[in-house]
């Protein structure tokens, strides 16, 4: 019970933060509330500020985009929500594992099999489906490598093989994972 209630705070306040009023208050509050919920979890602040660093290419094209659009104003407090909602992010990954947060999408889901829905396959999919991040970013880099060491540059003339074999890759992996279960019995076909 206790991981579903840390799953829905967390997702309640991500997304409240979106929906609460552009003011600096509001910025503030949260603020706030995150930098307890990293005191009560004991939080690495090096490794969070780390974490957010290697985030601002993303929030920066955010803010500019949002700047173009809107205004300077609007575009700062959308970058600073996504800060947080990052940051937040971070601190409930250091809390929880791949399998708990698939406990709890499965505990949340049990009132679908009164729709004869499995939650069993359910918590299997959350499962892979965020244990296969790593994965893909570690076939991602090593597609990345392969293609410095052949010499072929990174540009958009070059994206069609290098999709291409980052998707065969992928598919072997589910070909693979697709087996692993079927031999498992978790699927029958």
């Amino acid at each position: 019970m206790k991981n579903v209630l840390s799953f829905l705070t967390f997702i309640i306040y991500s997304t409240l933060i979106f929906f609460t009023p552009n003011k600096y208050v509001y910025i503030v509050i949260s603020t706030i509330i995150n930098i307890l919920a990293m005191a009560i979890v004991k939080v690495n602040i090096k490794k969070a500020i780390k974490n957010i660093i290697k985030l601002l290419p993303f929030i920066l094209f955010t803010g500019i985009i949002n700047c173009i659009l809107e205004n300077y104003l609007y575009a700062t407090y959308i970058s600073i929500k996504l800060i947080l909602v990052c940051n937040i992010t971070y601190t409930y990954s250091r809390t929880t594992t791949a399998f708990s947060v698939a406990k709890t999408v499965k505990t949340l889901c049990k009132p679908l099999e009164i729709f004869n829905i499995n939650t069993d396959d359910i918590e299997i999919l959350v499962a892979l489906g965020i244990t296969m991040i790593p994965v893909l970013k570690k076939e991602f880099i090593d597609l990345k490598n392969a293609c410095l060491a052949k010499n072929i540059e990174w540009n958009i003339k070059n994206m069609k093989i290098i999709l291409s074999k980052f998707l065969l890759s992928i598919i072997k992996r589910v070909n693979e994972i697709d087996e692993a279960l079927i031999e498992k019995g978790h699927m029958q076909y």
